[in-house]
């Protein structure tokens, strides 16, 4: 005699049908979440370009003519000083051609690429086309006016990778914010996706690196002090009060706390591990280097910000990566940690859809 309880194949059938419309509901009710949330970040970001805008024509176009000719030939003229012998000549040439062609003709072309970006993006418009052309642009912009992050010291290649990888970041959401006639939504987080979470944690395990070298861990303090000069008074006196509570903490043991804290964020970053809890502590550390090592981002006078004219800081920028991928995290339905897909079914993180494993004799 079997011990086995026998299901009615009705009764099974029922079941599995209960369950697979919960599954579908908690999808739809997912998606919703993710579109909300996605697109309300894109806007966030369109509003980042249209302050990058404004501080160019104020620098660039508004400015006096001379002081604004000077200032934005030395924009492209600046990497070419620091870059290895491979890369100066091109960068020689790039300068060259910017004063060839007038500064003020790029400064116009580059302010209004900036505002179509940002209004494109506020009203996702062509979407998939700007967050493209976003990508191309920013990576040629990280060359010609970054020289690809060199010299690399103490910090980051760079803030304008982090910009490149938010638009693939865009990308990879473009079929849940504006989905085309027949697009599968099944397929997200897809693997573009996945290619901006592990090109951000390049980033971070690039600026890891760094921080563990000589030159980031016995000048620590400089970090801090550098940023004092030209700041409102509050902003200076906030300055020397972190100054010496890292005295106190003592300034190596400080510079050791931050090169792990950025390994972490990293690796968990490239593995997609521990992200529910890394994701909050990588959000805090950033905006505590903003409000520390960037000084909030200023000076801020006519001729942009303190940290090379992005819109309020570097490393607030990292935020928009961080927020989209805590959107899709938090965002995801419950039934995906409830279990209550029956067994033999594969669920999909997104859309509801479940496949059914063939039953096996």
């Amino acid at each position: 005699m079997s011990d086995r309880t026998d299901v009615h194949p009705a009764g099974k059938t029922a079941s599995r049908a209960r369950a697979d419309s919960r599954i579908v509901a908690d999808g739809d009710r997912y998606r919703q979440r993710c579109q909300a949330a996605f697109r309300i970040l894109i806007s966030l970001y369109g509003l980042v370009w249209i302050g990058n805008a404004m501080f160019e024509a104020g620098s660039w176009l508004f400015g006096p003519p001379a002081a604004a000719r000077h200032h934005l030939i030395g924009v492209f003229a600046g990497p070419a000083k620091h870059a290895p012998n491979w890369l100066k000549p091109a960068l020689e040439s790039v300068s060259h051609g910017v004063q060839a062609v007038g500064p003020h003709a790029i400064a116009i072309i580059m302010v209004a690429i900036s505002t179509g970006l940002g209004f494109a993006l506020l009203g996702r418009i062509a979407l998939r086309a700007t967050a493209a052309f976003g990508f191309a642009y920013s990576l040629a912009l990280w060359l010609v006016i970054e020289g690809l992050g060199f010299p690399y010291r103490q910090t980051d290649p760079g803030v304008l990778p982090v910009y490149a990888i938010t638009f693939l970041f865009i990308l990879a959401v473009c079929p849940l914010v504006k989905p085309r006639e027949r697009e599968d939504l099944s397929r997200f987080p897809n693997s573009l996706w996945t290619t901006a979470r592990i090109l951000f944690g390049l980033v971070w395990l690039f600026d890891a690196g760094l921080k563990w070298l000589p030159a980031f861990m016995f000048h620590f303090m400089k970090q801090i002090t550098s940023k004092i000069p030209g700041q409102p008074h509050w902003v200076a006196a906030w300055l020397h009060i972190v100054a010496h509570i890292i005295s106190a903490i003592g300034p190596t043991l400080f510079a050791v706390i931050v090169a792990i804290i950025e390994t972490i964020v990293a690796f968990s970053l490239l593995s997609g591990r521990g992200m529910r809890f890394i994701l909050p502590l990588a959000m805090a550390y950033s905006l505590g280097v903003w409000c520390t090592a960037e000084a909030f981002g200023g000076p801020y006078t006519a001729q942009g910000t303190g940290v090379g004219g992005n819109v309020i800081g570097n490393v607030i920028m990292y935020m928009i990566p961080f927020l989209m991928l805590t959107a899709e995290l938090f965002t995801r339905y419950p039934s995906m940690s409830r279990q209550t897909v029956p067994a033999g079914a594969k669920r999909n993180t997104i859309g509801g859809r479940v496949a059914e494993a063939q039953d096996t004799a």
